[in-house]
């Protein structure tokens, strides 16, 4: 049998939606974690007052609703899906700022059961529990409507389904859900393709494959990847002036990367958290994350280069590895916390993974010893999760509890303020521009 078979045999035993039979109380817990992330994302929703990137998306999502042809008489930034979801959003929702907030937090906290389902095929139920939690405690809820949340939903479906039983239909349909993945942000690319480029070759060298059966699979894959966005791209004439557009973005952009210098701003980003001055701790996590991830991928391929077979469970962890160290990619640009838990945070998997694997050949009070620490991260990061005092880094725009609790503005006459509670001299702010502009127009 092979690791490919294995997997598709753990997926279809551990993907179920809630096991009523083995560990409950595990999967209950995640979907409480995946609702309170919702919850915060939609009080973030209603208290953030962040104009430029909120307004930035809104624009382009209600251009969208009402018609606007994309890429001739309005632009789609980021990814054409993205602002296709959100469109969707004001509709369901209504025309206001807080609509797309609302789609972009049903998006994240189902990325965190998506990673709980993930981390299920090859750690214990508490384990993939834990390593969910400790997501969440990173990042409990969004920061800005933006692309990464539904770029990165998209791309664990598609890894998902890539795990899930062995047939040309399941891999057609990862294949294209990672078209849609890259259709939600378009940067994206680097981070996403080539993880699934490694899980093809680990399957033509390392597997026993028959190499028919092998190559079914590949293009079957990309077959499913190209359709969504041929579909994208030749519809209504788009081609030139989506790649027109994208051109000049591109030639604007204050970030002068090129080939010789992103790696080396990268590396520089990821270390530099131990020297620099941060908001909190959350960014050595990341840190931690990428060299953890790397010494563990680099023991497995030490370890296949020697002829030695790796273990279902070693397999899906090295897999991993790649996902988690090329979701770094997300970041090249600019290196964010938000774009970090949206590409890399499964790396947080392999750790617990490692510290298990670990432990289990050690004594009982040395266990205790490591698990203390661990427990005591969660109530550390827990701390600064909401109405923090200050900024971290992933939380911007900390939430003040007496806007929360009776002093913020409610508008009534700003229809896109609908649903918000705003400071009061943001309100006012915004209120004489309304009514400056309403005269003017009598």
């Amino acid at each position: 049998m092979t690791t490919t078979d294995v997997i598709s045999n753990q997926y279809k035993q551990k993907f179920e939606f809630i096991n009523f039979r083995n560990g409950r109380i595990f999967d209950f817990s995640v979907l409480l974690i995946c609702c309170l992330s919702f919850g915060f994302s939609w009080i973030e929703s209603i208290l953030n007052y962040d104009s430029h990137h909120w307004g930035f998306m809104y624009v382009q999502a209600l251009d969208l609703k009402r018609g606007l042809i994309p890429y001739k008489e309005t632009f789609p930034a980021y990814g054409i899906m993205t602002t296709w979801i959100q469109s969707l959003s004001l509709t369901l929702f209504g025309e206001r700022l807080i609509s797309i907030g609302i789609a972009t937090g049903i998006f994240y906290s189902f990325s965190l059961f998506l990673s709980y389902q993930l981390f299920l095929q090859f750690l214990p139920k508490y384990a993939a529990f834990f390593s969910t939690l400790l997501i969440f405690l990173l990042n409990g809820y969004i920061v800005f409507p933006w692309s990464n949340y539904f770029c990165y939903t998209f791309f664990l479906l598609s890894i998902l389904m890539f795990f899930s039983k062995k047939n040309n239909k399941n891999v057609f349909g990862s294949g294209l859900l990672l078209g849609l993945s890259l259709l939600c942000r378009y940067t994206s690319f680097q981070a996403i393709l080539p993880p699934f480029v490694f899980f093809f070759i680990y399957e033509i060298i390392f597997q026993k494959n028959t190499k028919k059966t092998t190559n079914s699979r590949l293009l079957f894959f990309c077959l499913g990847f190209l359709f969504p966005i041929s579909l994208f791209l030749f519809s209504n004439s788009l081609l030139d002036d989506f790649w027109i557009q994208n051109q000049i973005m591109t030639l604007q952009s204050k970030h002068e990367l090129t080939i010789s210098n992103f790696l080396p701003n990268l590396f520089k980003s990821i270390f530099i958290t131990f020297v620099d001055d941060v908001h909190d701790s959350r960014m050595i996590f990341f840190t931690i994350i990428f060299c953890w991830n790397f010494v563990t991928l680099f023991y497995f391929l030490k370890k296949m280069f020697l002829n030695k077979n790796l273990a279902p469970n070693e397999a899906i962890v090295m897999e991993f590895c790649l996902v988690t160290l090329f979701g770094y990619l997300n970041a090249i640009h600019s290196y964010d916390f938000f774009r970090l838990i949206n590409g890399s945070s499964l790396g947080v998997g392999v750790i617990i993974y490692s510290v298990i694997q670990t432990s289990q050949r050690l004594g009982r009070k040395i266990k205790i010893i490591i698990l203390l620490p661990l427990i005591s991260i969660c109530f550390i990061l827990a701390n600064s999760l909401i109405f923090s005092a200050s900024p971290t880094s992933a939380v911007y725009t900390p939430w003040r509890l007496d806007i929360l609790m009776g002093k913020g503005v409610i508008s009534t006459e700003i229809s896109i303020f609908k649903g918000k509670l705003l400071k009061p001299e943001y309100y006012n702010f915004y209120r004489d521009i309304y009514q400056n502009s309403t005269i003017h127009i009598t």
